[in-house]
């Protein structure tokens, strides 16, 4: 009986080998998902040698309508580099091979390690969120126009994964805009204002940071203002009333006094680690062509009439260029931490990759072409 059990055992064996590697076989991809949504942004020749980066979303089922991820949802997102769009006017990412590249890299033909990574959205609000070790993208464009997208990837959990898309493709422009020095005499009849009141460190207790942006540019429903147009941005230092209201009176700039006393602007500059700090003015001729000029002259007045502010201005730029201009209506100081301008936050729930803009305290965001 004993010399009849090997061969069942062998056979036994046998059948849970076979099993184990049809099981192994059917699972050798942890993770095939088909793409349904495409999501993207292009941010401009943001690389470290100029490249051009575009950062998109692939997912199975999309965002939910406030822009956060869908529970159960699975998200693919890309931080590619590549040459610039050959159409502005409609901006895709360019066909080709791209590979995993080094951290802190941002060569042509890869997606960084940095902001790419598998996400996963969980039922009972227990997300996955996972960085890759290896893998590639491939896009491809067939002549009617419609993209594919299919990458091969391995996370750093050793979970691997084949993704798919077949779909449009096109990215917002969220390039950042180039500035150049304004050359020319501004006016602005400003129609749109916001402030804000800024957490500042260091300042006097009875003193307060307060930026004043002021447009001549109408804004659409997003919130986003329409070249043509001007903008002032003023950094002023006050006396708030007790009631929270705006301090009347003369404010100069004053490269010495700002910050110590009330009633003072700060001037328009550049700070050590690159942002444009101060009060600035800005002048667009489209949505892509900026012109700066730093205020280092120059005074504006502030009269509270109850419900409504008067607020009149004459500056003058380190280039000699003269800003004048006024508002009349209702502003609403906001609060904002002084720490918080200067980078973009994404959408919502979405992920996002970082975008360096040295703008920090212009409240008036400038419509992307479409």
């Amino acid at each position: 009986m004993k010399s009849l059990r090997i061969p069942y055992l062998i056979l036994a064996a046998a059948a849970v080998l076979l099993a184990a590697a049809s099981c192994k076989k059917e699972r050798s991809t942890d993770y095939d998902i088909v793409a349904l949504d495409f999501t993207g942004v292009y941010n401009g020749a943001i690389g470290n040698n100029g490249e051009c980066n575009y950062y998109i979303c692939l997912s199975d089922q999309g965002f939910s309508t406030s822009g956060e991820p869908v529970p159960g949802a699975s998200y693919y997102y890309f931080d590619i580099f590549s040459s610039a769009p050959s159409e502005l006017s409609q901006i895709t990412v360019p066909t080709g091979l791209y590979t995993l590249g080094a951290r802190g890299a941002t060569a042509v033909g890869t997606f960084t390690p940095d902001y790419s990574r598998f996400y996963q959205s969980g039922r009972y609000d227990v997300p996955t969120e996972l960085v890759f070790s290896d893998g590639y993208l491939e896009v491809n464009r067939d002549d009617s126009g419609r993209y594919t997208f299919e990458a091969e990837l391995t996370d750093v959990a050793g979970m691997t994964h084949h993704l798919f898309y077949s779909g449009p493709a096109t990215l917002t422009d969220n390039s950042p805009v180039e500035f150049k020095d304004l050359n020319q005499d501004l006016s602005i009849p400003a129609v749109n204002a916001i402030a804000s009141k800024t957490d500042m460190p260091g300042l006097d207790r009875d003193i307060s940071n307060v930026i004043i942006s002021l447009t001549d540019m109408s804004s659409n429903q997003q919130g986003y203002v329409i070249p043509p147009g001007s903008i002032i941005n003023m950094d002023c230092y006050m006396t708030l009333t007790q009631d929270g209201r705006l301090q009347e009176g003369r404010y100069t700039i004053s490269p010495d006094k700002w910050g110590e006393e009330p009633l003072t602007l700060s001037p328009g500059e550049t700070s050590t680690n690159g942002y444009y700090v101060g009060t600035i003015a800005e002048h667009y001729t489209d949505s892509k062509t900026g012109y700066l000029g730093f205020i280092n002259d120059g005074f504006m007045t502030v009269q509270n009439s109850g419900s409504e502010y008067t607020i009149r201005f004459e500056f003058k730029t380190t280039t000699g260029h003269s800003v004048n201009g006024h508002y009349t209506g209702p502003i609403t100081i906001q609060s904002e931490s002084a720490t918080a301008a200067g980078t973009d936050t994404g959408t919502a729930g979405r992920l996002h990759r970082p975008v360096f803009r040295p703008m920090t305290h212009s409240h008036f965001p400038i419509r992307p072409e479409r």
